[in-house]
């Protein structure tokens, strides 16, 4: 069981630590693109943060409370400590849209997976 509990957390170690760098990184390496483009970036890494949060089966109140946090941290740390880069309250709206779009998105192939293992 055990062992089961952490090969089912390596992809969001792997997603943790690969979205934080990129979060965190200096501001000159991240390309630009259209105006709110940002948006689009945060609401897709962080959706894909909460599929493997409950892919690690961590409870989906659970998932939004940590990735809540965690988007915080991240927009306090790019305000405040990464090089050319700012905090912002809409890329934490996006962040939140993203796990909830990721948690949806998890419970519709969760579902359709199981019910095609019953057949």
């Amino acid at each position: 069981m055990a062992a089961l509990l952490r090969h089912r957390a390596l992809p969001l170690i792997l997603a943790v630590v690969v979205i934080t760098a990129m979060l965190l990184s200096p501001g000159g390496t991240v390309p630009s693109g259209p105006p709110h483009a940002d948006k689009v970036t945060h609401a897709l890494m962080f959706a894909a943060l909460a599929i493997c949060s409950r892919y690690a089966r961590i409870p989906p109140a659970l998932t939004v409370v940590w990735l809540g946090f965690y988007g915080v941290l991240t927009e306090v740390l790019q305000a405040t400590v990464a090089v050319r880069r700012s905090g912002s309250f809409w890329d934490w709206c996006a962040d939140l849209f993203g796990v909830v779009v990721g948690i949806a998105v998890f419970a519709v192939v969760h579902r359709r997976s199981r019910r095609t293992l019953r057949s």
